[in-house]
This record gives structure tokens, C-alpha cells and sequence, in this order.
């Protein structure tokens, strides 16, 4: 008798377990000062596709504005440096509405501070699909996109539960 209610323990156990994962955090809406900057971020990406030589660091410095504390602020600019050289180096012709794209999810990559691992994944490759159809080869778009959950890591106020490493 005692084992079945042992056995009964532990499938509960393990059924609410894997029934526990990370909320989903909000994900950050262009306020205030916000909308502005996401035009500068366009603007930016825009002049790096044209080739003008100090845009890549404007990108970056720009996108490091959203950054909360000195580790994430150099986490956030290189990240930014290899986005704009990435966009440089493929030598596309960016539209207006895919700089503003590329722009908004760059923001809410390091903008967003509370994301559970799927919407930081669902990020990642909102990020490589954005890159990729900017022309921008498949392994080099994998690479870049790979660097979000670096940046989340960076960048997040959001502390993981012990029932969320499972």
C-alpha cells in the first residue's frame, strides 16, 4: 500500500512540474520618448545600407541608449555593431518598412526586460528572418540572431523560479 501512494506522489509531482513553465512577459510598447528613437534607429540602418561610414556606430549607439546598466551596455552595442555590419556588408537595399522592422525588433530585443525563453526565442527568429531576407546569408543571420538570448540575459530584470529549470 505504501508504494502506491508513493508512486501516486511522484506521478503528481511530476505532472505539475512539467506543468509549471515561465509566464510570458509584456513585451514593451513604444511610449514617450520611444517613437522617436525607433525613427533615428530607421534612420540609422537606412544610412548603413547606403554605406555612409559612421552609421553602424550611430546604430549602435543609438540601440545602447535602452541598455539598463554598464555589462548590458556593452553586451547591447555589439550587438548593434554586428547588425549594422551585417546590413553593411551584405550590401542589400534596405526598403524604409524593413529598416522600421528590423528597427522596432532590435529595440524590443534589448528594450524588453521580463520575456519568458519562448518569446526570447520567438525573437531570435523573428531577428535571423528579418536579416536573411535582407539578403543577408543563412549561417551569418543564425549567428547574429543567435546573440539574442545573450543580449536577454543581459538586459533582464526577470528572475527564473526553481520550478522553470526543469
Amino acid at each position: 500500500m505504501n508504494s502506491v501512494v508513493l508512486r501516486v506522489l511522484l506521478l503528481a509531482l511530476a505532472v505539475s512540474i512539467s506543468g509549471c513553465r515561465q509566464a510570458d512577459g509584456e513585451l514593451p510598447t513604444p511610449q514617450g520618448e520611444v517613437p522617436g528613437r525607433l525613427v533615428d534607429l530607421t534612420r540609422d540602418l537606412m544610412a548603413v545600407a547606403r554605406g555612409e561610414t559612421q552609421a553602424t556606430q550611430d546604430f549602435a549607439d543609438d540601440l545602447r541608449v535602452f541598455a539598463r546598466n554598464p555589462e548590458a551596455e556593452k553586451t547591447v552595442t555589439r550587438f548593434g555593431l554586428q547588425i549594422g555590419d551585417a546590413v553593411a556588408g551584405a550590401g542589400t537595399k534596405l526598403t524604409e518598412q524593413s529598416a522600421q522592422q528590423l528597427a522596432h525588433t532590435s529595440w524590443t530585443v534589448v528594450g524588453a526586460t521580463e520575456l519568458s525563453d519562448r518569446q526570447v526565442e520567438t525573437l531570435r527568429t523573428d531577428v535571423q528572418a528579418q536579416l536573411t531576407a535582407l539578403g543577408i546569408p543563412e549561417d551569418r543571420s543564425a549567428a547574429l540572431a543567435g546573440q539574442v538570448p545573450e543580449v536577454q540575459k543581459a538586459i533582464s530584470t526577470r528572475a527564473r523560479r526553481w520550478y522553470e529549470m526543469f
